[in-house]
């Protein structure tokens, strides 16, 4: 059992052939967030970030790695002898990898457009309860529905604009609906 400073300090004044020798070993590592982790120790950094990473093989045959910074490690617990390193490493298939980056980089640029730059809590509320049943987006405070604008104080008589009558009538239905469903005072 080793403590977060004792980790440090113990990794850091041995040399890396010694070091090496702990690579594979399955660990535990308690953090001071009352997380217990479990996996083998898949490499270390204490030069640079002065963190670890655990390799966790699931039962689907899939791989996770956690990083884990050592500030947040309360005790680390090896179960036993590191195992060979010359296990095979799989390929990479870089445009797979390109793809499923590309993927959630496209869908986190979706998502930050639902969030309000500098609107309250009450704003942001009303604009996720509009934006469940129509399409919606900031401009800057103020809500966009259908090209129904819905300024501050986020109420049926802050709506302006619109292509026409109808969208109105429907922006501001809807929008009464959702106030009352969310309890947002009017």
């Amino acid at each position: 059992t080793v403590g977060p400073f004792r980790l440090h300090c113990v990794l850091s004044s041995m040399s890396a052939g010694v070091l090496n020798n702990f690579l594979g070993a399955p660990i535990k590592v308690s953090t001071t967030l009352g997380e217990e982790l479990e996996g083998e120790l898949f490499c270390y950094d204490v030069s640079g970030s002065n963190s670890l990473v655990l390799r966790q093989v699931l039962p689907n045959g899939r791989t996770n790695y956690k990083w884990v910074r050592s500030n947040v490690i309360r005790e680390v617990k090896a179960s036993g002898p590191s195992r060979p390193v010359d296990e095979f490493i799989p390929a990479v298939d870089l445009a797979r990898v390109e793809e499923r980056a590309a993927d959630a980089e496209a869908r986190a640029s979706r998502e930050a457009k639902n969030w309000g730059i500098g609107v309250s809590e009450r704003a942001q509320e009303v604009f996720n309860a509009m934006s469940k049943t129509m399409e919606c987006e900031w401009d800057q405070e103020d809500i966009i529905c259908f090209g129904v604008r819905i300024a501050k104080p986020y109420t049926v008589e802050s709506c302006s604009g619109g292509v026409d009558d109808q969208t109105m009538e429907r922006v501001k239905k809807v929008l009464e609906g959702e106030l009352e469903r969310i309890k947002v005072p009017m």
